[in-house]
């Protein structure tokens, strides 16, 4: 596998991957691909879980899922800023940043059978448990 691909979950803790990815991307001589994934599962999840609580109604809950996707995907779009400056910064080349909203899981299943690059997944401890049977390219960084 030559390069790396960065994929990113969570705007508040990143820079552990980030480093590594900056630090391997270095030794390899190759440019840096990141993308910030939004996991549409969760959201949709986490809204739910509100409707069946009793807190929203369905018109509302529609409402809040949209507002939440719209205001994480600015957010993803400032973190890809953010890490293309520190890129830069650090003398590493990005050849693309994105933001991908799709289940992550089915997301990642995708990315490791079509991508030729080295796959990081920086993210919290809840999502360890769903990429242990995907070690196979991929890389992950748990962040604090």
């Amino acid at each position: 596998m030559t390069g790396v691909l960065l994929v990113l979950t969570n705007p508040y803790a990143y820079h552990k991957a980030l480093d590594w990815a900056i630090e391997q991307t270095k030794e390899t001589d190759t440019a840096l691909k990141v993308v910030f994934a939004i996991d549409s599962d969760a959201v949709a999840a986490m809204v739910r879980e509100l409707g069946e609580k009793g807190w929203l109604g369905q018109g509302p809950r529609r409402s809040l899922e949209a507002s939440m996707l719209e205001g994480y995907r600015a957010l993803a779009a400032d973190i890809l800023e953010e890490v293309l400056s520190l890129c830069t910064a650090a003398g590493v080349q990005v050849e693309e940043t994105d933001v991908k909203e799709a289940p992550l899981m089915a997301y990642l299943e995708a990315l490791l059978k079509q991508e030729t690059r080295t796959v990081c997944l920086s993210g919290s401890e809840s999502v360890s448990p769903a990429i242990a049977n995907m070690s196979a390219g991929l890389k992950w960084i748990q962040e604090d």
